[in-house]
């Protein structure tokens, strides 16, 4: 349940976006929704779109707030992201002066693993012997706020089950409207097949 329920991706976020915005980040301030409630309706739905559902970790520093957030995404089928899969993992940085970095690998299963295990035993033991002093974090530098996920404008994906009457639709569009939510794409099917 780590994995599918995004836990384990809200630890690795808090590490990342500490260093990154030296800024203390905690894991109970990260927004998080996992991938158990989706169904195989709504993985088919966003290929008719194009895109993949990937479980995605996010944070991004706009001015003195900090927007940080573990949830399933639609992401364009042709982008590197949607691509990964299985056993692997991705890490995709922006920065002012080098731009977006991808970093790609296998992050799970047993000899990734034990590869990261053993470098952190043989790390600490070198530091033992030669009475080496850790780095440490970075000092942070000040205190950022998190933004909610109320005050978060995005993109979502809407899946509405409901009868089919004529104006149905006109009604749901005039109550996103209302709300100066617009819409940028529909699929409406007849069936209610799982």
């Amino acid at each position: 349940s780590n994995d599918v329920e995004g836990k384990d991706a809200v630890y690795k976020l808090a590490i990342m976006a500490t260093l990154a915005f030296h800024s203390p980040i905690y894991p109970d301030d990260i927004y998080r929704e996992g991938i158990t409630k989706l169904t195989a309706r709504d993985f088919r739905y966003a290929r008719e779109f194009g895109y993949a559902i990937k479980l995605l970790a996010s944070a991004k520093k706009s001015g003195d707030s900090v927007e940080a957030r573990v949830h399933p995404v639609l992401i364009a089928d042709d982008s590197l992201l949607a691509q990964v899969r299985g056993v692997f993992n991705a890490v995709q940085v922006e920065g002012d002066l080098v731009g977006r970095i991808i970093l790609y690998g296998r992050g799970a299963g047993a000899q990734p693993t034990a590869s990261a295990v053993m470098a952190d035993i043989v790390a600490a033991s070198r530091n033992i012997m030669y009475r080496i002093k850790p780095a440490g974090l970075p000092p942070m530098v000040r205190k950022l706020k998190m933004k909610p996920m109320s005050e978060v404008e995005s993109r979502y994906y809407l899946r509405l089950n409901v009868f089919d009457q004529p104006g149905v639709l006109a009604q749901i569009a005039t109550v996103l409207g209302s709300n100066r939510i617009s819409i940028s794409q529909v699929i409406q099917k007849e069936t209610d097949e799982a």
